[in-house]
């Protein structure tokens, strides 16, 4: 069973299984595919994915759902998910998830030069769901324009929210979370009304459009030690799409005084957890995009997957002693 799992051959509802910790529910329905026709290995120098090989050759790649659009005909939208540590972007190397990706297709369409284009700029050292279009040609610019995604983040941070954030807020994505030379191009006009660099942000509870904002919500707190240091699990959604929505996040929630667990802006607090869970953490945030919504071609398709269990209050409440 572990090894159909890290071959991509369970799903359950519908899912992929990433991991063999997953609990199984009634009701629940199991899948097991079938492993693809064999390929034969590319006699070159350079070493390509092969979908019946060991695991490792994807770099930690799992391709979680495939759509066909319309729109350039022959378009294939892939939901990949990434691990820590791999660009999205990039042919520079054979280690970008752009890479990887091509060359799997390459693989699983023998005499076609496929062209990828990753939709999705999740950060390096974030990782989670994101999107690419495959196709035989270049994709144009209005294929991208007319796509929406919504990411959900599962995060883990310190301290126990408020009851506002129970409940859910809205903050405007700041400034100082881009980087410099996107930042650049926001007008004078709004340069001079943030002319503090955002430093104070505003929540709100009216909504707003999530192209520009977050939406933050609390899902679980957990309380550890003596019962007066707590962690808490929250949720994050957002359209914003210019990349590093990570580290806005991230950004944004230590402003509000929640700095995501193990995050290198927040050594203090992360000195402060016992040292099992510190041990457990090594050198992970404790962020991830479990969950997109896609807005293409007039339909929504919704692509989720376990979030990670260094991000939930429940896991570390199983394995550590309560106060």
């Amino acid at each position: 069973c572990t090894d159909a799992i890290k071959r991509g051959r369970v799903y359950v509802n519908q899912i992929a299984v990433l991991d063999d910790s997953r609990i199984v529910r009634e009701n629940d329905t199991v899948s097991l595919v079938n492993e693809y026709a064999s390929l034969h290995k590319s006699t070159e120098h350079v070493i390509l994915p092969d979908p019946n090989g060991p695991q490792d050759e994807m770099m930690g790649v799992k391709f979680v759902k495939f759509i066909s659009l319309q729109k350039p005909q022959g378009t294939t939208l892939m939901i990949a998910y990434k691990p820590v540590g791999m660009r999205c972007f990039g042919s520079f190397c054979s280690n970008t998830l752009e890479m990887i990706t091509k060359n799997y297709t390459a693989l699983c369409r023998p005499g076609e030069t496929p062209s990828c284009h990753p939709v999705s700029k999740l950060d390096t050292g974030c990782e989670g769901l994101c999107a690419l279009l495959m196709g035989t040609s270049k994709c144009d610019n209005g294929s991208l324009a007319s796509m929406k995604i919504n990411y959900y983040f599962s995060v883990l941070v310190h301290g126990e929210p408020t009851e506002q954030l129970k409940q859910g807020v809205y903050v405007a994505v700041p400034t100082n979370g881009i980087r410099l030379w996107k930042r650049q191009r926001i007008s004078k006009e709004k340069q001079h009304n943030n002319k503090d660099g955002n430093n104070d942000l505003a929540i709100l509870s009216s909504e707003l459009d999530l192209d520009g904002s977050l939406f933050i919500q609390c899902q679980d707190t957990f309380h550890y030690g003596e019962g007066t240091e707590t962690i808490s699990t929250l949720t994050v959604q957002s359209r914003h799409d210019d990349g590093r929505l990570a580290n806005i996040i991230s950004y944004s929630l230590r402003k509000l005084g929640y700095p995501v667990v193990n995050d290198r802006f927040a050594k203090k607090e992360f000195a402060a957890l016992p040292r099992r869970m510190r041990n457990l953490l090594k050198q992970k945030v404790c962020i991830c995009c479990h969950c997109i919504d896609i807005h293409v071609e007039g339909s929504i398709t919704n692509v989720q997957v376990d979030a990670h269990k260094r991000t939930q209050c429940s896991y570390w409440r199983g394995i550590m002693p309560l106060p």
